[in-house]
């Protein structure tokens, strides 16, 4: 077996043209039909900047105010890590909620969810992609769906304090989950929502926004609230201490009128200083409520948008020209791959076939005439 060289490797695939164009236009074929079966999608995009913790608190700082050790050094910081939120809108709790906020609205007012778009298809628009697989490949499970319908197994939906979810919200979980993207830097944060119409991922993008500033918000409040009762435990508690080491004071008082000795003279001294020392972790706690209580009436937002939602109405994917020139391509190199092996192959098989169309012997008699 000899090897070509670059001029009869080039002589080859000239003589070879026409099969090589009929595997490019086969995949080129290929490529168009793949175009026609991939669904339009449409991508919301909206910018936001969310808000970040001023303070970060340390378990340092917390052990140190609880034993006293330095009072002032504890700053507990109410805002979500905007590092978070990623995890927040995965939460398989957040995706339920979401999935049951109206997407769609029909021509009779009704609003329709998530849930309820997806296992329609008057809602959504017909594609032939999504019906050659519903009556092939999701037969069964459509069958299926039609004889029980949309329950859960009854032995596990017993269990109340589990979280069930039936096929229908699953489905929607998972398109959730391919489609929307929360991405989070250090000055903004991105989210990216795709789906079939361009309506439906606007309005997915606004309630996925909404029910993240209500979960942000909630967050705030419940942190400030567990600061507030933290803080008012720990100032009655101070001012129990007060009131004891001023009973104890006045009782000092009361026996120096009695006796009068340089003893009782050292032990005020360090009552006073005592008594000080409480009183300023008092007026601290004090400061403390005053500042939780100017928060609660904040109302700064948890982030501010830069750019709203929008319906998109320019398609995200499919991109059709990157697919017919990659087909192309694929096309091109496969010919050439082919008229270079198919011959060898011949010998080495010697099919009747190859042997007729891709014949080194026939190739070389055709180079010497």
């Amino acid at each position: 077996m000899q090897e070509f060289d670059v001029t009869d490797l080039i002589r080859l695939l000239w003589r070879k043209k026409s099969f090589i164009l009929k595997t490019t236009l086969i995949c080129l074929c290929l490529g168009v039909f793949v175009v026609l079966l991939s669904p339009k999608q449409y991508t919301s995009v909206s910018t936001f900047i969310p808000q970040k913790p001023q303070t970060d608190l340390d378990q340092s700082a917390l052990n140190a105010y609880l034993h006293k050790e330095n009072p002032s050094v504890y700053e507990a910081t109410e805002i979500l890590n905007p590092g978070l939120y990623p995890r927040v809108t995965e939460n398989i709790t957040f995706r339920k909620k979401v999935m049951y906020m109206p997407v769609w609205e029909g021509e009779d007012g009704k609003k329709v969810n998530l849930v309820e778009y997806l296992s329609s298809d008057k809602y959504r628009p017909f594609h032939l992609r999504r019906w050659i697989k519903k009556y092939t490949i999701d037969l069964p499970a459509t069958i299926r769906m039609a004889k029980k319908g949309d329950i859960t197994d009854n032995t596990m939906t017993q269990d109340t304090s589990l979280l069930v979810l039936s096929t229908r919200e699953q489905r929607a979980v998972d398109v959730l989950q391919r489609n929307v993207v929360l991405w989070i830097g250090e000055d903004n944060a991105l989210l990216k929502v795709t789906t079939e119409d361009p309506m439906i991922a606007a309005r997915l993008a606004q309630n996925i926004l909404s029910l993240l500033k209500e979960e942000v918000t909630n967050y705030r409040s419940t942190k400030i609230e567990e600061q507030w009762l933290f803080l008012k435990r720990q100032e009655r508690v101070a001012m129990q201490e007060l009131e004891a080491k001023q009973k104890e004071m006045t009782e000092l008082q009361t026996k120096q009128r009695i006796l009068s000795t340089g003893n009782i003279e050292i032990q005020k001294s360090c009552l006073l200083a005592e008594y000080q020392s409480l009183y300023a972790n008092y007026q601290s706690l004090n400061r403390r409520l005053e500042r939780l209580e100017l928060k609660t009436q904040d109302n700064t937002p948890v982030f501010t948008m830069l750019e709203e939602v929008y319906v998109p109405y320019q398609t995200s994917a499919p991109r059709r020209g990157i697919i017919i020139t990659a087909f192309v391509a694929l096309g091109l190199f496969l010919g050439m791959v082919l008229v270079i092996t198919l011959p060898y192959i011949a010998e080495v098989t010697r099919s009747k076939f190859l042997m007729r169309h891709f014949s080194v012997k026939r190739d070389r008699e055709k180079d010497v005439e």
